[in-house]
């Protein structure tokens, strides 16, 4: 798990939307996200499921790829991978209710559990049938537990920095947790560029009013994800036990780097699953799509060319 509040269009702000950025920090961040948008080949749709409305991107051709992003991110972390998916594959990166531009029900619980069945529903509504699915850090246990309840319905899984490998080494967000500091939920700017640094190995450079802007979109958002980060604590999944059954090929995709969730937790997991590959990638830190898009991309486009029928590791 963990918070962060990554705008997709952030990495690399074109030239020509810089002078905007200190009068119009919130128009510049719409104009970038949709010219990314634009180049993934993906367009923003919403969809109402059983009284929970769901934002989401879709784009490509191909089977449909379902990813799902982690806590306190939103579908917005897809985009700069999709660019070099959607050649391939229908991508669909929804908002998790509780998350991004999707509904925030205070009455409503968010344990893995209900993000499962939610996520189900989703993909029924949508007529998914069967299809590839991808989760990084939060999502990448929903994307597992989803896996294990239905079986039937998932061609492969692309799992980036999981959470949830209990059996893990300690990371250094836990034992920053344990002595009381939690660099997930962000207070001010300086916050806010402290959780960037934690989360990539090479922080995107992105112009100060842009960052105060994020900062305060986070600390609105601030109150409603500890009650999230509270019940998924209180309900803690095992992933290493609930993926021993599950019998897809499985990409296992994590950064040397990671700060959040320790790398060791690939190698577990690669030993746990009957038809899993492992790929751990140098000089990454959490989010391995956002920060090295195309080598992400790479690795899950040959990992299904191969579809391996045993274990393997690289």
């Amino acid at each position: 798990m963990r918070r962060r509040h990554l705008v997709f269009a952030l990495l690399a702000i074109p030239a020509v939307l810089a002078g905007a950025c200190a009068l119009f920090p919130g128009l510049t961040v719409r104009l970038a996200q949709r010219m990314e948008l634009h180049a993934a080949g993906l367009e923003q749709r919403a969809i109402d499921v059983g009284g929970t409305h769901v934002a989401y991107l879709i784009g490509g051709s191909g089977e449909p790829l379902l990813v799902l992003h982690g806590f306190g991110a939103d579908k917005s972390n897809w985009v700069r991978v999709a660019k070099y998916l959607t050649p391939h594959y229908r991508v669909v990166a929804p908002d998790l209710p509780g998350f991004g531009d999707s509904t925030r029900d205070p009455a409503a619980h968010y344990m893995i559990d209900d993000q499962v069945e939610r996520v189900h529903a989703f993909a029924q509504a949508l007529g998914l049938g069967t299809f590839h699915l991808g989760g990084n850090s939060m999502g990448g246990t929903i994307a597992g537990v989803y896996a294990a309840r239905h079986p039937g319905e998932v061609k492969s899984l692309w799992l980036l920095a999981p959470g949830s490998v209990r059996s893990a080494e300690k990371s250094e967000l836990q034992a920053l947790m344990a002595h009381g500091d939690n660099p997930l939920f962000v207070h001010d700017a300086a916050g806010f560029t402290r959780l960037l640094d934690f989360v990539f190995v090479e922080p995107p450079s992105i112009p100060g009013p842009i960052v105060k802007y994020l900062a305060a979109e986070a600390v609105r958002h601030r109150d409603f994800n500890e009650k999230i980060a509270a019940e998924l604590w209180r309900d803690p999944v095992v992933l290493e036990d609930v993926l021993r059954t599950v019998n897809v090929p499985t990409l296992v995709v994590w950064g040397d780097h990671d700060r959040l969730a320790h790398v060791s937790g690939a190698r577990i997991l690669g030993g746990a699953m009957p038809r899993a590959t492992v790929v751990v990638m140098p000089n990454v830190g959490h989010v391995p799509m956002v920060e090295k898009p195309e080598e992400s991309a790479r690795a899950f486009i040959d990992f299904l060319g191969r579809a391996p029928a045993t274990g393997a590791t690289s």
